[in-house]
């Protein structure tokens, strides 16, 4: 009967053989291994009593793209527009291989790649028809403090997954199975006999890679706060987005809040007839506007030069 190597037992965080997924009741906290970076762990959380997806974090690349989107609004005489920020988002897209280095191993893989895939779909309230969707695909992902929520300790980043890619290294070999090789007694021990005719054939590529986009659902307050200078969203939100940092100096008296920078007509240009208009509208107390006499007008036009 394979075994794991001793590098996947320690992922795993101590002695492990090959069993099913475990399920949440109660709450979506991460397991120790994912909150220490070795597991990369996926739990979808619009199912009943979701499964935890755990793979080990042989992980190839991982990028993360803030993108902040702002409206434009150019008025009259102004050289550059007005920025008006709109929103931000952030996404994360990773990679990792799977491979697989014995009959135990491949077992588990696939059963952690069936759930992740089968994770993407919705639930639904009746099962015989597609219009009666009551939750859209949600994930809570945790890998180590890159991947994590920065206000839930203990829970993974709430994402949407846009897309996963699973490519199958052909060239790598397989791993496969039978009920004379040894198989048999793996599935029945992790319980799955019954769901798995006695003369099931398995074939599993020994390398398996994977990458997916996850576009993160905030769950907590952005941004900064005007008048204090801190982090929105408690102290918890001020460890974004990698668990630390956003922590002010305790000597750091707050100054007087910055002042609203507020999008208005552009200034009129020196001379004009808005420019002499504004003067008088500002007038002092006698009425008379800056740079006029007591009385005085200003003319409709300014005067012509022959």
């Amino acid at each position: 009967m394979s075994r794991f190597f001793q590098s996947e037992i320690a992922a795993r965080g101590g002695k492990h053989a090959f069993s099913n997924v475990k399920f949440k009741k109660g709450n979506f906290e991460s397991s120790a291994p994912a909150e220490a970076g070795t597991l990369l762990e996926l739990i979808p959380v619009h199912i009943k009593n979701p499964p935890v997806i755990q793979f080990v974090a042989y992980l190839d690349t991982m990028s993360d793209t803030f993108s902040s989107q702002h409206t434009p609004t150019q008025p009259f005489g102004r050289t550059n527009p007005y920025y008006i920020w709109r929103s931000s988002k952030r996404s994360i897209r990773v990679s990792w291989s799977l491979p697989s280095s014995g009959q135990s191993s491949a077992l588990e893989n696939l059963n952690n790649l069936s759930w992740f895939l089968s994770a993407l779909y919705p639930s639904f309230k009746e099962t015989d028809t597609a219009t009666s969707i009551s939750a859209s695909p949600l994930f809570r992902v945790r890998y180590g403090n890159l991947i994590s929520s920065p206000t839930s300790d203990g829970q993974g980043l709430l994402c949407v997954i846009q897309g996963v890619t699973v490519t199958h290294a052909i060239k790598e070999g397989f791993v496969a199975m039978t009920p004379t090789n040894g198989a048999r007694s793996l599935i029945k021990a992790a319980g799955f006999e019954s769901s798995v005719s006695p003369d099931k054939k398995l074939l599993v590529p020994k390398l398996i890679k994977l990458n997916c986009n996850l576009d993160v659902v905030h769950d907590h307050a952005l941004g900064w706060d005007h008048h204090t200078g801190q982090w929105r969203g408690g102290l918890g939100a001020r460890n974004y987005p990698y668990d630390f940092g956003l922590v002010r100096d305790t000597q750091d008296t707050p100054s007087a809040p910055p002042q609203s920078y507020e999008v208005g007509p552009a200034e009129p240009l020196p001379g004009s007839i808005e420019a002499r208009q504004r003067a008088v509208a500002i007038n002092d107390t006698t009425g008379a506007g800056v740079g006029t006499k007591p009385g005085e007008t200003i003319d409709p036009a300014p005067p012509t030069t022959p």
